[in-house]
């Protein structure tokens, strides 16, 4: 039995109805915090079971009850956590070929013949946080807050350079995100084929981050119908830049699958539905966990000289 502290990324999503009003609906507030951590651990072989107190200090946000009216409400700050989690080793086996020095000897023969470049192709489930209110809303719309964090899979075909130890990888992304609120009624969608190039920076015991620039082909749309009228119909295909950071788990170069975690910026993406005023498409996108297949390796091949 032993004790635990630590921290959390918790998505909180608020919403309530007003049936006084014609049109109910209240804001969806999605506001994202770092609840504290505390409890007990058991371990028993593969099996763990932690019992636990989360602290959610940031319980007090700001919420429209009607299109100009702000309250603040309170949500519980404390809540019990249990959960039970199975330990998985599945680079174990290859412990003694590290330490004996003959994965490095097959590293070395591989990279001398060029089979440690190849192919590769990844596939996980993504989120992308809205990380600000659109310049529209906050003129015309203040009582719609930052949009609710969007789930999408995300597809990744690239190639691996052994020597410079850099991908190159093309990606497509598909989602979107939607609000009804007080008779606006919004929805936006964001199609998004990526080119990007990472280089990793270091090696830390088989945790390797990277970091690189991605340039997008984007295609965005905005619709909005207020009231039961539409107001807006606006879509753009436009070229869209970002960065790319994230790490792998990568215990050695040999391996035929590693697991990948993603994280894309685009600073500056937006839709101009009017004049001088835009919808914001400034997303952190979070891919928690990718999983890279390279098929290339798959094959056994004797690596003697």
């Amino acid at each position: 039995m032993r004790p635990y502290i630590g921290t959390s990324l918790a998505p909180f999503y608020f919403e309530q109805r007003n049936n006084n009003f014609d049109y109910s609906n209240g804001p969806e507030l999605n506001h994202t915090s770092f609840p504290l951590l505390g409890g007990l651990t058991f371990n028993s072989k593969n099996h763990l079971i932690e019992l636990g107190l989360a602290w959610n200090y940031q319980n007090q946000q700001d919420y429209y009850i009607s299109r100009s009216q702000i309250e603040k409400i309170n949500t519980p700050p404390f809540y019990a956590t249990l959960s039970y989690r199975y330990m998985l080793e599945t680079t174990l086996s290859a412990e003694k070929d590290w330490e004996s020095g003959r994965t490095k000897e097959v590293t070395d023969i591989l990279a001398e013949r060029g089979r440690l470049n190849g192919l590769y192709i990844g596939a996980g489930i993504s989120s992308a946080f809205w990380l600000k209110q659109s310049e529209y809303n906050v003129a015309t719309r203040p009582y719609i807050n930052k949009y609710s964090t969007s789930i999408m899979p995300d597809f990744t075909l690239g190639y691996y350079l052994h020597r410079p130890d850099l991908n190159l990888a093309i990606g497509y992304r598909g989602y979107g995100a939607s609000s009804n609120t007080y008779g606006a009624v919004q929805q936006l969608n964001r199609k998004s084929l990526l080119f990007e190039a990472t280089k990793y920076l270091f090696d830390y015991h088989g945790f390797v981050p990277f970091i690189g620039l991605t340039i997008s082909y984007e295609n965005l749309s905005f619709k909005e119908n207020f009231e039961g009228q539409r107001t807006f119909d606006v879509e753009e295909i436009k070229f869209g830049y970002g960065l790319t950071f994230g790490w792998d788990i990568r215990p050695n170069r040999i391996q035929s699958w590693i697991l990948r975690t993603n994280l894309r910026w685009y600073p500056n993406l937006f839709l101009e539905v009017e004049p001088k005023t835009k919808v914001s498409f400034d997303n952190l996108e979070f891919n928690f966990i990718q999983l890279i297949i390279y098929p290339n390796r798959m094959i056994k091949r004797k690596p003697n000289r």
